[in-house]
């Protein structure tokens, strides 16, 4: 299953994002690319909302992602929050150090569960 903005071979193009969604090992997966802007948020609010609906625990792989704005930012918060209010979990996997620093600036850092690879987030015990 995926879902996609504009055309999946311009995720990198601006404003242009792609996102697919999957099942692992029990947890359900979002693989997003491109820009997650004003522009897109809403095809990644789809995403996380049909992985939600797949398993308890979704991950985030946000390796191919080149930019995240406010909004980008307020979705992840968004789905966190909705991950854990109905007794599941929310982590993000390879975030490029454009995501990092936002993350660091506004002090979320601290609150979402951050792998460097896939297998590592599937294979946490904990939720955060």
């Amino acid at each position: 299953m995926s879902h996609g903005i504009g055309r999946g071979d311009d995720g990198d193009a601006p404003g242009k994002a792609w996102y697919q969604v999957s099942q692992v090992d029990g947890c359900a997966v979002v693989r997003a690319g491109g820009e997650i802007d004003a522009r897109t948020v809403h095809g990644f609010h789809d995403a996380v909302t049909e992985a939600a609906g797949l398993a308890s625990r979704v991950v985030i792989d946000l390796a191919d992602v080149s930019f995240v704005d406010s909004s980008g930012l307020g979705a992840l918060i968004v789905a966190r929050k909705t991950a854990r209010d109905d007794g599941g979990s929310m982590s993000l996997v390879s975030p490029p150090p454009v995501v990092r620093r936002l993350l660091g600036s506004t002090q979320l850092h601290d609150v979402f569960a951050i792998y460097d690879s896939l297998s590592e987030a599937i294979a946490a015990s904990e939720p955060r």
